[in-house]
């Protein structure tokens, strides 16, 4: 639900920002994370995939089982396109659309960063929409770096958040305290932000208050707002924030 609304004020501020939708870093398994960015502007996908810098991984994508489903795989020194369609070592596509960006190693971890066009064309190829909603992906390590079974420790699937990303220097960096607060919340903008607009929003979407902020008047009355959970959301003509405040 969190995510659901994020998603829901970064598209209605799409104007400050370019047309990328990110899952965001998400840890997949113990030691392998995942960042899929789909760019609707080059109509490319960049995936950013951090596991074992001794061991094979992979992630599946648009499924949540080895039935039919899209593969990126890398044993360290290769990435592969594949498919698959059973439980077994996904077949190699005949046109290998992924482009090796980097491969880099830090301590014990390798971190692959590929591309590939949004819609390839191929039909192995799973079609990343450049638009908020959800990605389902599988995912698995294995022991060393020559592909084999990955045991059931190793391997997963879940539902990935896609939302509407905001480049790093587009983000603006806020405190706020008391959190939870009752009766007044302080929101206390970064050197140089003269001012801003502050916006409360409920679980639903629903804008419960709004003010314009400055470092000479940087507090909320939130006294008479419901006990919850909310979202605040903080812009300036260039940038925005988002954290998630408690109303006790």
């Amino acid at each position: 639900m969190k995510k659901t609304l994020l998603s829901l004020f970064l598209i209605s501020s799409f104007t400050l920002f370019a047309q990328s939708f990110s899952t965001g870093t998400q840890t997949l398994l113990s030691g392998l994370t995942a960042n899929i960015n789909i760019d609707a502007d080059t109509d490319i996908t960049t995936l950013t995939l951090t596991g074992p810098s001794n061991a094979w991984f992979a992630i599946g994508f648009g499924n949540l089982d080895m039935g039919g489903t899209d593969v990126f795989r890398t044993n360290g020194s290769t990435i592969v396109d594949a498919y698959s369609s059973g439980n077994a070592l996904p077949a190699q596509d005949a046109s290998q659309d992924w482009t090796l960006v980097s491969n880099t190693v830090s301590g014990s971890n390798r971190t692959i960063v590929a591309t590939r066009a949004n819609n390839t064309g191929d039909s192995d190829d799973h079609i990343f929409s450049a638009s908020a909603g959800s990605l389902s992906v599988i995912y698995a390590k294995g022991n060393s770096t020559s592909y084999a079974y990955h045991g059931g420790a190793n391997r997963g699937f879940t539902t990935l958040s896609v939302t509407l990303g905001i480049p790093e220097n587009k983000l603006l960096s806020f405190e706020m305290y008391p959190n939870p607060a009752s009766d007044v919340l302080t929101v206390q903008l970064p050197t140089g932000t003269e001012k801003a607009e502050v916006s409360v929003f409920d679980y639903t979407g629903r804008l419960v208050s709004s003010k314009t902020i400055s470092s000479n008047d940087s507090t909320l009355d939130v006294q008479n707002i419901s006990k919850g959970i909310y979202i605040i959301r903080v812009a300036t003509n260039s940038k925005i924030g988002v954290q998630r405040f408690i109303k006790k």
